[in-house]
């Protein structure tokens, strides 16, 4: 099968078309609520999390602008008790179609087996303004108290220290 090139004049070499219906706009990308922490990837908010518990950390992206938006990611950042502080990016290389939304979800691992404080947050950034958040979550200030419970599923009951290669602890004041 011979493949088929489309050409158009109107399209710029980021997959956007520079025409002026179909231009991007990032600037209506919204952070819908308070960041979250799940132990399903998303389908239930964790007020309260555990120690010896998988988590995710999670918040819902919604485009509440005409136009569609380009590539953008979220940077969520678990701080407090937790130092270093842990980061990983969601990135949404095809970005959002006007009125479309998505439930950002990075995975986290479980908390370690001691009374911490922890601060989560997240915002949404555009890949060519990394230093200037589009719009950000309300931020999640929680403990995390030490659990004798061992019912609880941990998929890396090894590592007490912290989740995968981000071991460390966290700080904040317990809203949740």
């Amino acid at each position: 099968m011979k493949p088929t090139k489309f050409y158009s004049p109107n399209v710029d070499s980021s997959g956007s078309d520079a025409g002026s219906d179909k231009k991007t706009d990032n600037t209506q990308l919204k952070a819908t609520d308070t960041v979250y922490v799940s132990p399903d990837g998303g389908t239930t908010n964790e007020p309260f999390p555990k120690q010896g518990v998988d988590y995710d950390f999670c918040v819902d992206i919604t485009n509440t602008g005409d136009l569609p938006s380009g590539a953008f990611y979220v940077h969520f950042t678990l701080s407090g008790d937790q130092n270093p502080p842990f980061e990983q990016d969601f990135k949404q290389d095809d970005g959002l179609d006007a009125g479309a939304s998505v439930k950002a979800v990075v995975h986290f691992g479980s908390f370690p087996n001691e009374f911490k404080d922890y601060l989560l947050e997240a915002c949404i950034y555009s890949p060519s303004a990394p230093d200037k958040p589009i719009n950000c979550a309300g931020t999640f200030d929680f403990a995390v108290n030490t659990q004798s419970d061992s019912s609880s599923g941990n998929s890396d009951s090894s590592d007490i220290s912290g989740p995968g290669d981000n071991s460390g602890t966290n700080s904040a004041d317990n809203n949740g």
